[in-house]
Parts: structure tokens; C-alpha cells; sequence
């Protein structure tokens, strides 16, 4: 049974507080944890990045919303049984200017926006990082937590072990979210983009992106035809309410900031026009053989980010190396990961 049944799950971008977000696909996922239906062996969920986008809403209105409440509720349960773990992604915190350096602060930041909220447990700074690896450690194997890259090997913020899963001495899996294997150019401007919306307490405007977004450059649509007004139209279409309501909600928001906005979503869309899998491997052979960090062993990788979910093999560092994309819960039929015995990974459709 061992061989077959997962030890870790991992999931990424499921984009709480977003329009498209597939909530209750995730309820279901979460219930059959908590149901037992992943086996007795199952040691670690991973949420790998992009589970809450503050680009697309703010703190006290998500945490009201029910769907928000019964996940985090069951997510409580299964930190109960099992580790969690949260990587933290671009839709959490700023990546612009060195990521590396300002994680930490960032983290601080991010998790003073929940913690004092009566689902504060799951907010804890000890299982919240920006790279994870699993490995043999000592004779055990074990998930291990940093906050920067010069961290990495030597110095874990926090250390997990995983009973089970027999890995080899040279097995080295690294999971992070992705936005690190963005090209400096697109994260500068695309990163700026994020920062700006992650900041902003206007609900309108994050519900304007959210909109341009989701139902627009994912849907292949133009943008520059949409006008204020058939935002709002769509929007109330959409929500199921009134265009009363609609012109309620955007009262503040002028032409000027619609306007704005507009002209920033041209750029998100170059960005996911350059998203897919042969652009990120290039990123990742950059990334991985960096000169400044010590990243050769590495013969695993695990992602999100780009919402393309798919296994593929490299040549990084002179060696082979199996890279994996575990997709998104937005925009397409939700995937994960199962990391078997031997750390063998299988990448599953719900």
C-alpha cells in the first residue's frame, strides 16, 4: 500500500477572493482529506503560493465571505492531523527589488493581516516560507523550510519530518511558488503592477483587475472595447445583481484610475502571452545555476505560478532534472501533486 498511497499533497494557486476561483472543487478536495479518502499514510499538505489574491480583495471582506470561512475552517481540522504548509506567492506579498532580502519583512507583513482573526492559527510564521526542500537529513527524511536561498542546505528556518517515504541519499526536491523564474524585465513591470494592487484598500479597483483579468484576457477577449459602463453591466450579469448595485459599488472609482487600470492589464497580458513552459525552464536552468547559491544537487523541481501544469525533464547542472508545474484552480480543471514513496511524483486531475 505504501508505494501507491501519497505522503505529500501539494497544491498552488487556487486564488481565494478572485472571481474565478473554483471554491467549492477546493471545499471537495479539502473534504476528502479530512474524510480520510487519501489513506492513512498522507503526512503533509502544501500550498504552494496564491492561496489568497489580495490583488483581487481585501482582508476583512474575505474573511466574511462563507466559502472563505468553511475552507479555512477545514484547513484548521486538517493542520490538526497532518503538516501544513504555505509558500507564499505574488498575489500574497511584493516581489519586486531583491525578493530575497525583503521576504522576511514581507511574510511579517502578510500574516499580521490574518493572524489576529479567529482563524489566526493558520497563520503561523513557522510554517509559512518562500522555498521548501525534501530530502534525506540525518538518516530522516524530512520538508525543509527558508526564507532566502543563501539558507538553503545548511540553514532551515524550520525543519518537518516526513516518516515514510524512503528517499535516496541524493534525492533533492525544491518547491516554490514561481514568481522567482520571472525574467527581471516582465518582474520589474509586472511586479510593480501587483505591489500596487496588494497595497490599494479600494475594493473597486481590485474588482476592476479582477474583472480584466479573469473575464477578459483569460477569456482571449480585446481590451481596449471595454468600457466602464460594460464592466459594470457584465459584472452585475455575472454576480447575479442589479447595475444599481454595480454603479454603487465603483461610485469611487473615476475614468481616469478605469483608464489606469486598463493601460496596466495590457501588461499583465504580454506577461501571460510569454507565460508558458519553455520560456519558465529557461528561467529555471538561470535560476538553479546561479553562481551566488549552491543549487547543483537539485534533481526535482515543483511550481505554480504560470497556471500550465505539466511534468517535463531537463538538463540542469549537468544533470537531468524532472520538473513539474501542479497548474491552478482558476481557469482550467484543478490539478495536484501526489509525492509517493521514494518520492516518486504523480500530477492528478481532480
Amino acid at each position: 500500500m505504501g508505494e501507491i498511497n501519497p505522503k505529500i499533497l501539494v497544491v498552488s494557486d487556487i486564488h481565494l477572493g478572485s472571481l474565478d476561483s473554483e471554491k467549492d472543487l477546493f471545499i471537495q478536495f479539502l473534504r476528502k482529506i479530512v474524510n480520510g479518502e487519501f489513506e492513512t499514510e498522507l503526512r503533509a499538505l502544501i500550498i504552494l503560493g496564491d492561496f489568497i489574491d489580495l490583488c483581487t480583495d481585501i482582508p476583512k471582506t474575505l474573511l466574511k465571505r462563507e466559502h472563505i470561512q468553511e475552507i479555512f475552517t477545514l484547513l484548521l481540522e486538517i493542520k490538526r492531523n497532518i503538516n501544513l504548509i504555505f509558500v507564499l506567492g505574488n498575489h500574497e506579498i511584493p516581489v519586486t527589488g531583491d525578493y530575497d532580502e525583503k521576504f522576511k519583512r514581507r511574510k511579517e507583513k502578510f500574516l499580521r493581516r490574518f493572524n489576529s482573526s479567529k482563524f489566526g492559527e493558520l497563520f503561523d510564521n513557522e510554517i509559512y516560507c518562500q522555498y521548501l526542500l525534501l530530502k534525506k537529513l540525518n538518516n530522516e527524511d524530512m520538508l525543509l523550510l527558508y526564507d532566502t536561498r543563501d539558507q538553503i542546505e545548511e540553514n532551515p528556518v524550520n525543519k518537518i519530518r516526513i516518516d515514510g517515504l524512503e528517499l535516496e541519499e541524493d534525492y533533492r526536491c525544491f518547491m516554490t511558488h514561481g514568481y522567482q523564474f520571472d525574467g527581471d524585465i516582465y518582474r520589474f513591470f509586472v511586479g510593480q503592477i501587483w505591489k500596487s494592487l496588494i497595497s490599494n484598500t479600494k475594493f473597486e479597483i481590485k474588482e476592476t483587475y479582477d474583472y480584466f483579468w479573469n473575464e477578459v484576457i483569460k477569456n482571449g477577449r480585446k481590451i481596449k472595447p471595454i468600457t466602464f459602463r460594460k464592466m459594470k453591466e457584465e459584472l452585475a450579469n455575472l454576480k447575479n445583481e442589479s447595475i444599481e448595485s454595480q454603479n454603487t459599488l465603483f461610485s469611487g472609482l473615476n475614468i481616469l484610475e478605469f483608464n489606469i487600470i486598463k493601460a496596466n492589464m495590457r501588461v499583465l497580458k504580454k506577461w501571460e502571452h510569454a507565460s508558458k513552459p519553455d520560456y519558465y525552464f529557461d528561467e529555471i536552468k538561470r535560476f538553479l545555476e546561479n553562481d551566488e547559491y549552491d543549487l547543483s544537487k537539485i534533481n526535482h523541481l515543483i511550481y505554480g505560478h504560470s497556471h500550465h501544469n505539466g511534468m517535463y525533464k531537463g538538463t540542469v547542472n549537468g544533470h537531468s532534472i524532472e520538473i513539474v508545474n501542479d497548474g491552478s484552480w482558476q481557469h482550467m480543471h484543478p490539478s495536484y501533486i501526489e509525492i509517493l514513496n521514494r518520492g516518486k511524483i504523480n500530477l492528478k486531475s481532480l
